[in-house]
């Protein structure tokens, strides 16, 4: 028997299409303006190398100038012709990574996000004043770029950086496009926030109409845990991850993740399959970021490496997880009740001028809503009743707690029944009180404008049955409310006879026309 003799394994070289392989890096980007967000970034990665060596301006200015035809984008800091070249020599292996600046690009792909605005991309730049201006082209399916010394009519003024995308795939200035200026103002705002806080980077968009400054947006919302400025992950005290967070009443708050000041998961909701997504922390009611400048970002920065720091910065969000739900229940409790008292407001004043119409003139109406030239309520022993002064130094009171000769003050809140009560509402010493438990209420409370016009029906169903001597008005006016919020919802669910589609029968013309061509032949 021969020996076992063991085959070398054999190497074969991997090759690539450099072509095609650049032109997906360049679409690795969420959207055209995430593409043209990179160009912040090598700005400021530009800026934060300069300061190094004591050569960075006052101000890292930044502008977008938008147009049919081209997006042109300036910052004042260029690039040499040997930095030109190593660039595109180590695409996908950024020199800044090995560098000592707390830089944000990694892979050095930014310049090829042209691809998601345009087909085309031309640089001019400029290193030093001494300097000449460089022009280097780059063509969307092409594995090589050109650069040459720029023509005297395309040269800079000064150093800097121009790029200009053209040969584009849509419209820039469409007001509702993907890089429509209100809303890449909004972006660019939103992704540099606490560059733009600093002060040294400033952020301009020019169009046709006129000239934008993007500026951070202003906070002015209760801050969460407070008593906690950062995170740090057990078993490494040296990451830390801080964080900003605030209480958001509208619902519509999000939770995003930076890395050096750049939010890469922009909504802790987007998250799936970490329970996150579920709970208080991406549920609405939170504002606000944790930069966790440990964790490593994915190209484009389109996530982070779920790797063992990211798993332990989301135990770190599980852990304080009961403390943040504890603070935004009593500022959620807080805000409904603020929120309560104005819809009540709102509506006590709507049913007051619906129920000044001539229609309504003949009833009396409690204390709050009746105006002069209405009937007096017929109480028992309403004759009797005088109005008490109120002591000096003692607390006003509450509209709905004392009498006056026209009845009670009214006012509108909202209270849970006891269990079993069917009632929608009901008039307790001038306070009309709205059962929360009823179906009918919680479907009005989804929106403000449906609570608004429910709370409005209950003070007027209310102020109708307070004409009442016979006690059972107010149980009719409850079937009658029960019939309207009946019929509301089968109207919902019935919707009105569609218009005719392709896919319904046919209207038989063609059958028509047949048996006409026959009678004519």
């Amino acid at each position: 028997m021969l020996p076992f003799r063991r085959l070398m394994a054999q190497r074969i070289p991997i090759k690539l299409h450099v072509a095609n392989a650049l032109q997906w890096l360049g679409t690795l980007y969420r959207n055209p303006a995430d593409a043209l967000k990179e160009h912040v970034s090598n700005a400021i990665d530009e800026h934060v190398k300069a300061k190094l060596v004591g050569a960075a301006h006052d101000r890292c200015d930044v502008s977008f100038t938008l147009d049919r035809r081209h997006v042109t984008i300036d910052y004042p800091y260029g690039m040499s012709r040997a930095e030109l070249e190593s660039a595109l020599h180590r695409v996908a292996d950024s020199a800044k990574r090995t560098g000592s600046a707390r830089t944000i690009g990694r892979l050095g792909i930014g310049m090829f996000s042209f691809q998601q605005v345009g087909r085309r991309c031309t640089f001019y730049t400029r290193k030093t004043t001494a300097a000449e201006t460089l022009r280097m082209v780059l063509k969307e399916g092409s594995d090589e770029a050109t650069v040459e010394t720029a023509l005297a009519r395309d040269a800079l003024s000064r150093p800097g950086l121009r790029v200009v995308i053209s040969e584009l795939k849509f419209d820039p200035t469409r007001s509702r496009g993907p890089l429509a200026p209100d809303a890449l103002r909004r972006y660019l705002a939103e992704k540099f926030e606490a560059y733009l806080r600093e002060g040294w980077l400033t952020i301009e968009i020019r169009t046709g109409v006129g000239r934008f400054d993007v500026a951070p947006s202003r906070v002015r919302l209760p801050r969460l845990l407070t008593d906690i400025r950062e995170l740090v992950l057990p078993e490494a005290p040296d990451k830390k991850a801080a964080l900003e967070l605030y209480f958001d009443p509208s619902g519509r708050g999000r939770v995003a993740i930076r890395h050096h000041g750049v939010g890469v998961v922009e909504d802790l909701s987007m998250l799936t399959a970490y329970g996150l997504e579920d709970s208080a922390w991406a549920q609405g009611f939170v504002r606000g970021f944790l930069d966790a400048d440990f964790l490593n970002p994915l190209p484009a920065r389109s996530g982070f490496e779920e790797n063992q720091d990211w798993v332990a910065l989301l135990d770190l969000l599980d852990k304080y997880l009961p403390t943040l739900e504890a603070e935004l229940e009593g500022h959620l409790a807080a805000h409904r009740a603020q929120q309560a008292s104005a819809i009540g407001e709102r509506a006590l004043r709507l049913a007051r001028d619906i129920l000044d119409l001539d229609e309504f003139r003949d009833l009396a109406l409690p204390g709050g809503l009746a105006r002069r030239g209405r009937p007096q309520p017929d109480t028992p022993h309403a004759s009797e009743r005088k109005t008490k002064k109120r002591v000096a130094g003692s607390p006003s009171p509450r509209p709905g707690t004392v009498q006056s000769p026209r009845g009670h003050r009214i006012r509108y809140e909202e209270v849970a029944f006891e269990a079993g009560s069917r009632a929608h509402s009901r008039f307790v010493s001038g306070v009309v009180q709205a059962n929360t438990l009823h179906p009918d209420y919680q479907r009005a409370a989804r929106s403000t404008d449906s609570r608004l016009a429910y709370a409005a029906l209950l003070i007027g169903k209310e102020s109708i049955a307070f004409n009442d001597r016979t006690g059972s008005a107010g149980d009719y006016l409850e079937k009658l409310l029960d019939f309207h919020f009946r019929l509301q919802t089968r109207k919902r669910g019935r919707p009105g006879k569609r218009a005719a589609t392709a896919e319904q029968a046919p209207l038989g013309l063609e059958s028509n026309e047949r048996s006409g061509s026959s009678a004519r032949n």
